[in-house]
């Protein structure tokens, strides 16, 4: 509760300043996503001021969608970004993250090279033993997790692809700059599921929430499937656009 500060002396209302407090604690990450919240006794007893002003701090702060109420839980923070890309550009959906005022972190999880993943190498026709890269990358926009991404890139068209990648590298662009693939086309496959532990950690949600499973495939001019990249984002916080046109 170190975060509210409040001057009873100041013409400002104490309502604002409880609720002045906590969106500058969020904004600078000294509360995050999902953090619970004083009660509002708690707060009345720290300040010795009236319920009704607290009611009205939490209001405000529900209001501007900062925080959320729980029945039988308590109150919590609930700033994350909302994801919202049209479905018809889902293919440069990246791109435009770098292009954005937002601000995008890609962490870097794992690099390997495997030699195995039935689902993987089904989708690359690779042979088993065909070495494989695999990267998992988390994007993050200010510090909360949109993107989850398991990328498999294979060796005999990525040679020292764990030496020239970087964590914000765009995959269009590795694959037609670095590489020299200019890609024909994308395929993807988008599907509802429920978290699994370890999606569940890294996007920050709970164990079996909604999350949007896309299968994306990079298909170069010679009708090669290059690329194959697993994408996970939280149900709760993304929105695909579909556009309709009527003829």
């Amino acid at each position: 509760m170190d975060y509210i500060f409040v001057d009873k002396t100041l013409k400002v209302p104490i309502y604002k300043q409880i609720s002045n407090s906590i969106t500058d604690a969020i904004h600078q990450g000294l509360l995050k996503y999902n953090d619970r919240l004083p009660t509002e006794k708690e707060i009345c007893r720290m300040f010795s001021i009236s319920p009704t002003v607290v009611k009205m701090a939490y209001e405000t702060l529900i209001f501007e969608q900062m925080i959320k109420r729980i029945k039988g839980k308590g109150t919590f923070v609930t700033n994350r970004y909302h994801l919202h890309t049209p479905l018809n550009e889902f293919y440069q959906f990246d791109g435009r993250m770098t292009e954005s005022a937002m601000n995008y972190t890609y962490q870097l999880i794992m690099v390997d090279l495997i030699d195995y993943d039935i689902v993987a190498y089904r989708m690359l026709k690779l042979d088993r033993n065909e070495p494989c890269y695999l990267i998992l990358r988390i994007i993050k926009a200010n510090q909360n997790p949109v993107l989850f991404q398991k990328i498999y890139f294979p060796q005999k068209y990525f040679p020292d692809l764990n030496h020239r990648f970087e964590s914000s590298d765009r995959l269009f662009d590795l694959v037609e700059l670095k590489y020299g693939y200019p890609i024909k086309h994308m395929h993807n496959t988008f599907n509802p599921i429920n978290a699994s532990s370890d999606e569940a950690l890294l996007l920050r949600v709970n164990t079996d929430d909604a999350i949007y499973f896309v299968r994306s495939n990079m298909i170069d001019e010679q009708d090669r499937i290059i690329g194959y990249v697993s994408n996970y984002f939280p149900g709760e916080f993304t929105e695909f656009e579909v556009m309709v046109h009527a003829i």
